[in-house]
């Protein structure tokens, strides 16, 4: 795990300036740092030591050092691809993941993601050929950013901030992209692959970008869409999903460091401990979060889980400190971010780091395995489009009044949802965020282009049926832009490596096979999932619902936050004055 940067400019750059870019994403490897300034093209990397402690130092060469690379993530099936390298004559120099990709690539040339199962965003530099290979992972756990300089100077990092710092080399003065402002309003997110910032991107999942010096060449390898074409019985595919979550995890379990489980009283993430334990046993390390006097409270089912399951747990007090947590997450994740987990989400991965370097988590099960209870709400649709305006109407009038989590509020959503475009219908059933209604009474900035307009380009991609298009959504926006965002920023900026199994590809792609109703019944999300593991795993656990890991973010508005929000916010200086309306902001 690393965080890696670099550049093809029309001259050198100082090595210096690398190490103060890598140094700025120092919480992404702690262990090493190392550049490589080749002419035009310089590359670098700062290390999280996870394989191959001593031998892994990148860049990485291939054997006559026309080949070079940085990776930032795990190549988790690198054992069975050396294997194969070395039978075609390919020699290794040390014994890390990374440097399969240099020997992969001098044979399968750019297309060498496909053959990749793992999360990873890298970089290879081809000095033969004269070419810079980038590439993402399929679902887009790494990030990886990059920007043109006007002169053609081509740079790219791991984080926005680390690439900002390069490009300040160059006298670029980056502006703020008001439709990401405005995007960022109804998803509470910048969706990728735009940035906060104007001619800023993100590769996208599953792309490789190529530069020559003079032009980019952007390919998809690998698009997640639901084709349900399988004609296997249900009990089948309970066992081939069980297979391949073993597999998944068992791979996910290579590590030189020490690893462990992140636990909740959930099924997804019960699953993950289940197969660990089945390979490592009874030294199996896992952590559950203790949330004292809440509802969401999940140490006292995750105790029980790996009691059942005969593994170790440590349960990690969730301790906060809101507005130093505030402050830390407004640094680290260098643009817009409203998910509030995110908070919850570093504190625990700090606590975890005190005892391992790498967990393995639960992450994209909702996403692979329908879990979210709109899931449920898209099946239904068909049957309950046909009510009367009228109720509809009152839905969308008190709909937001209602908690969220409650059965009122669940149908108040379902109810607001049905008239509405499917664009409008993701947000209605995906956010709390604003819809274009609301952001035409309170938008101060030129006029933009309705997110509905972006979120429907998305969703016509696959339409199906309600349900796959509520997949592809959330696959293409809600995991990419958020979840994973979350996962890999919080945990990274304690220095700890999260994998998550059920984002196994192979595992994707055969769920993605199966009909809708294997997925979903009629009240009950998750369907295929818990019958694999019902009498695997504690009834409490198949049979739990969903919950939240939530902070109390009302609470703190009023009291931990509210100098520090209405300094930020409600002054005459605030800059959120240039995009909104201030009566507006003063009323939320």
């Amino acid at each position: 795990m690393c965080g890696i940067l670099g550049c093809w400019t029309s001259r050198p750059l100082n090595e210096q300036l690398l190490r103060t870019a890598l140094g700025s994403m120092h919480h992404r490897g702690p262990d090493d740092c190392g550049v490589l300034v080749d002419t035009a093209v310089s590359i670098g990397m700062t290390r999280l030591s996870i394989i191959d402690l001593e031998g892994g130092r990148q860049p990485i060469w291939n054997e006559d050092r026309t080949v070079a690379t940085v990776c930032n993530g795990e190549i988790y099936n690198y054992l069975e691809l050396r294997e194969e390298l070395v039978a075609r004559g390919h020699h290794f120099s040390c014994a890390s993941d990374t440097e399969v990709l240099v020997h992969a690539y001098e044979s399968a040339g750019p297309k060498v993601s496909t053959q990749l199962r793992g999360m990873y965003a890298f970089a290879i530099w081809d000095r033969v050929k004269r070419k810079l290979l980038l590439s993402r992972d399929r679902f887009g756990k790494k990030p990886l950013y990059y920007t043109r300089t006007p002169s053609g100077d081509f740079l790219f990092a791991s984080e926005l901030k680390a690439l900002q710092i390069l490009a300040k080399a160059f006298g670029e003065v980056w502006s703020i992209r008001q439709q990401s402002v405005y995007d960022y309003l109804s998803l509470g997110v910048v969706p990728q692959p735009t940035t906060i910032y104007e001619n800023v991107f993100a590769l996208g999942a599953g792309e490789t970008l190529e530069f020559d010096g003079r032009d980019i060449s952007v390919e998809k390898y690998w698009r997640p869409v639901r084709r349900p074409m399988n004609s296997m019985s249900f009990s089948d595919a309970q066992s081939n999903v069980r297979t391949l979550i073993s597999e998944a995890v068992r791979i996910r379990l290579r590590s030189d460091v020490r690893l462990g489980v992140f636990l909740s009283g959930g099924i997804d993430s019960s699953v993950v401990a289940y197969e660990a334990s089945k390979i490592i046993g009874g030294s199996l390390k896992t952590f559950t979060v203790s949330v004292p006097g809440t509802s969401l409270d999940e140490s006292a089912i995750g105790q029980r889980t790996a009691h059942a399951l005969g593994v170790e747990n440590t349960v990690l007090p969730l301790e906060m400190a809101p507005t130093d947590l505030l402050g830390d997450m407004v640094r680290l994740y260098d643009q817009p971010y409203a998910d509030s987990s995110a908070l919850p989400s570093m504190a625990v991965s700090r606590m975890a780091r005190q005892h391992v370097t790498v967990v393995l988590t639960g992450d994209g099960g909702d996403e692979i395995f329908a879990g979210y209870r709109r899931h449920i709400a898209a099946q239904w649709f068909a049957a309950f489009r046909w009510l009367p305006e009228p109720i509809c109407r009152i839905a969308r009038r008190d709909g937001k009044s209602r908690i969220r989590r409650s059965a009122a509020g669940l149908t108040s959503r379902f109810l607001r949802g049905l008239p509405l475009t499917p664009a409008e219908r993701y947000l209605a059933w995906t956010s709390d965020m604003l819809m274009e209604t609301d952001k035409c009474n309170c938008w101060r900035g030129t006029p933009m282009v309705a997110t509905e307009s972006w979120i429907s380009n998305i969703l016509s991609e696959d339409n199906d049926s309600g349900l796959s298009m509520q997949l592809h959504g959330d696959i293409h926006i809600n995991l990419l832009s958020d979840l994973l965002v979350k996962m890999d920023m919080a945990t990274m900026s304690a220095s700890l490596e999260a994998r998550s199994p059920l984002l196994d590809h192979r595992l994707a792609e055969f769920v993605m096979t199966l009909p809708e109703d294997y997925l979903v019944g009629v009240v009950t999300p998750k369907r295929l999932l818990r019958r694999a593991y019902q009498g695997l795993l504690p009834r409490e656990v198949i049979q739990g619902p969903k919950r939240g890991f939530e902070v109390p973010v009302a609470s703190w508005l009023r009291t931990d936050w509210k100098e520090l929000i209405q300094d930020t916010l409600l002054s005459i200086h605030s800059r959120v004055g240039e995009y909104l309306d201030p009566r507006f902001v003063r009323n939320m």
